[in-house]
């Protein structure tokens, strides 16, 4: 996955054979993927966009070690089998997602498509020390592409399946000599929808979003740059909350099928919705003041989330949410890092984040009796400040150490309160407050070394944290304890044969304390509960490759094996117990074991949720094998012409979505193609299609006292799109 080439001649990434250079930035410097001793899958966009990924939700196509699921608004991210089940507004998920060096804490954030990317770089394993905020399993860094020295113009337009119509544009260049502009566009209609509501009649499944982004790059001197971005986008979906029943599970007040099995259709009595509003302005200022170099990023972000949806998914007003959440997030970084990096490097920080967030719900339906609704107005306030250092040193030419701290200071506050429903008079409100505050340290050591040319070797050791926090939608539970990571790696990163193949393997362990999920089961109200599991024991394997076999034709893949697993949640002794469900009718019979439970006969709908132990079961969002293989080949066609092909295969071997397993997803293959005719360098028109074989696979699955409802993700979907690139 080789980056293409920038705009500058003097930044161009060397031509080695078949391959180019890889350019990363994972360690707040402009290095060689080759040369860090950190597992990093760098993807560009001309990668990304051949391979037929256009958003985050399928970014885990192309990079196996990533599992990315929907729920709601919010996107989750599970790197390395390592994530967060709980997408209520508050939390801020386990692995890190930034853009152009600004951290994104509202989950909503993550749920975007490509446009105007440079590249995506995934770091594998914890990132406590240089980025510390919420890095817990890894970091998903957006890069952006930056207006250069001449004009450029990129764009786009298409029709698909479904009514579906879409566009991208992108231009940028200079206004004067130090001077330079561009702006992004993205639209995307989907007019008809993947299902129907068979309930009410109408499509279901569909999704409407635009969105603009814009830099200005100022260059007063020689040595100074200052870089003002700003953002906006606005969507309106239910492809993740349109829920149907699950296939294996009546729910509550179910009658009977009215959809196949493998439909998208569902039987909701309420048309479930969300719209989302996001924008963001940042300042980054960057120095060369000789010896050191000065980093300064300034950023808001704000996020508005209106979203109504039928818990139950069944025909019957079971349960039903609608809430309005937000956010608004501050934040400053500065960075002084050494300009020499032979034989030593450093660099030194400061991070302040301040988040306030709020949620006012309201639960109704029949499943609140004797209540006829509850409403909750729920805020939580944070306030997080981190110091940081990093240095690595050369103790021989071929041989480098690399060692860094950071302490970081989190205080949590929650407000507001619940207030009951009866008949049409709210009951006073029942106060629900707290603070919680946590600091801790996080470190890393790493020693990488030069075994040949182009082969390296590393070994590295890093603990991460993740603070606790409180669920905005159960806001009268305790807070769940902070979480904790000891992770130990070694890695060889290669490039072999005349530089046409570069081949990347990494072996890892992890141990987690206090590890934070959700469970839906322990509420009847379908609301997120959050718990800790005692701990969790991860191993696993990584590999990527690229090869550049012949001229024109590019072949990249990977695999990623697992083995994630509780190993202490809920064993006799243990303080935390793991929730089971039972389709009702059922008994809790067996407290404290791996089935503490059983259904006592025809299932009626609903279930029952029994404490037990489940030590040695599967986490939630962490496949035991996940591969993927891309191909690209170019052949010219008369005298300015080419045809591209591309295809992108991904295979996952399944996960649970809950921790007792019971909901899963099972082993599925996708499939991407693409054939384009290029006239010449500037004009092409496309043939694509995406998962060609129409598999079967869910964005989310979750269980409640009403039952289990599911969330399935695309379809076969396939379209033409024309192309110019000036």
């Amino acid at each position: 996955m080789a980056q293409s080439a920038r705009n500058s001649t003097d930044d161009a990434p060397k031509q080695t054979a078949g391959l180019n250079e890889i350019i990363v930035t994972a360690q707040h410097r402009t290095e060689n993927l080759q040369e860090v001793p950190i597992a990093v899958a760098a993807v560009t966009a001309d990668t990304l966009s051949k391979a037929g990924i256009n958003e985050t939700n399928a970014l885990s196509q192309v990079i196996p070690a990533v599992n990315f699921q929907r729920s709601g608004a919010s996107g989750l991210f599970f790197v390395r089998g390592v994530g967060t089940t709980n997408a209520s507004v508050g939390d801020e998920g386990s692995n890190a997602f930034y853009v152009d060096g600004v951290y994104i804490p509202d989950l909503a954030g993550t749920v975007t498509q490509f446009n105007n990317i440079e590249r995506i770089e995934v770091l594998k394993g914890p990132q406590g020390t240089l980025f510390g905020r919420n890095a817990f399993g890894g970091l998903i860094h957006i890069i952006t592409k930056e207006p250069g020295d001449y004009l450029k113009a990129q764009g786009e337009a298409g029709y698909a399946n479904y009514e579906t119509v879409h566009g991208k544009l992108y231009v940028g260049g200079p206004i004067t000599d130090n001077l330079s502009m561009d702006i992004a566009l993205t639209g995307y209609n989907q007019s008809k929808g993947w299902g129907r509501n068979l309930t009410l009649d109408r499509d279901i499944k569909k999704m409407k979003y635009w969105g603009a982004r814009s830099k200005l790059v100022w260059r007063p001197t020689d040595t100074v740059k200052i870089t003002l971005a700003a953002d906006y986008y606005d969507m309106d979906d239910n492809t993740a909350i349109g829920w149907s029943i699950d296939e294996d599970f009546p729910g509550r007040g179910f009658t009977g099928p009215v959809y196949s099995v493998g439909s998208l259709d569902t039987a909701a009595n309420d048309y479930s919705l969300t719209q989302l509003e996001n924008w963001g302005v940042s300042g980054t200022i960057e120095a060369d003041l000789g010896p050191v170099s000065l980093t300064s990023i300034s950023s808001v972000r704000d996020s508005t989330n209106d979203s109504d949806f039928d818990v139950d998914a069944g025909p019957l007003p079971w349960l039903r949410i609608a809430f309005t959440s937000g956010s608004r997030a501050y934040q400053q970084e500065l960075r002084l890092a050494s300009n020499s990096t032979d034989p030593i490097s450093w660099q030194v920080g400061a991070f302040y984040l301040r988040s306030e967030v709020y949620n006012q719900s309201t639960f109704s339906g029949l499943g609140l009796s004797p209540l006829s609704a509850l409403y909750i107005d729920a805020s939580l306030d944070t306030d997080s400040y981190a110091g940081f250092g990093e240095v690595s040193y050369k103790i021989t030419p071929t041989t480098t150490l690399t060692g860094g701290l950071r302490y970081t200071k989190d205080i949590r506050k929650l407000g507001g309160g619940q207030s009951p429903i009866v008949g049409t008079t709210m009951l006073p409100q029942i106060p629900t407050t707290g603070k919680i505050s946590y600091g801790k340290f996080t470190w890393r050591a790493a020693i990488r070394q030069e075994i040949t040319d182009t082969v390296s070797a590393y070994a590295s050791y890093n603990r991460g944290f993740k603070a606790g926090t409180y669920s905005l939608q159960s806001p009268a539970n305790a807070p769940v304890e902070p979480q904790y990571i000891n992770a130990y790696e070694i890695g060889v990163k290669s490039e072999l044969l005349d530089r046409r193949l570069r081949l990347n393997a990494s072996a890892f362990h992890y141990d987690i304390s206090n590890y934070q999920i959700r469970s839906a089961a322990l509420s009847n109200l379908g609301s997120a509960v959050l718990l800790n599991a005692a701990s969790v024991k991860v191993d696993g394997i990584d590999v990527e490759f690229e090869a550049a076999p012949v001229e024109n034709l590019r072949i990249f893949g990977g695999f990623t094996w697992l083995d994630s697993r509780f190993d202490n949640f809920g064993a006799p002794g243990s303080e935390y117990q793991a929730p089971f469900i039972y389709p009702l009718p059922a008994v809790c019979d067996a407290p404290g074991t791996a089935d503490p439970g059983s259904t006592t006969g025809t299932p009626t709908g609903g279930f029952l949720t029994c404490l037990g132990d489940a030590s040695g079961f599967q986490t939630p969002g962490s496949p035991d094998f996940t591969a993927s293989m891309g191909m690209s080949l170019t052949v010219p066609v008369r005298e300015t012409g080419e045809l591209r092909f591309n295809l992108l295969g991904s295979y996952n071997s399944g996960f649970p979505f809950e921790s007792d397993g019971t909901l899963r997803q099972k082993k599925y293959a996708l499939l991407n193609g693409s054939i384009a005719y290029w006239l010449n360098e500037h004009w092409g028109v496309e043939v694509w299609g995406k998962n060609l074989t129409n598999t079967k696979y869910f964005q989310q699955k979750i269980s409640t006292g009403l039952g289990a409802t599911t969330a399935r993700a695309a379809p076969a979907t396939y379209g033409v799109t024309v192309k110019f690139d000036y």
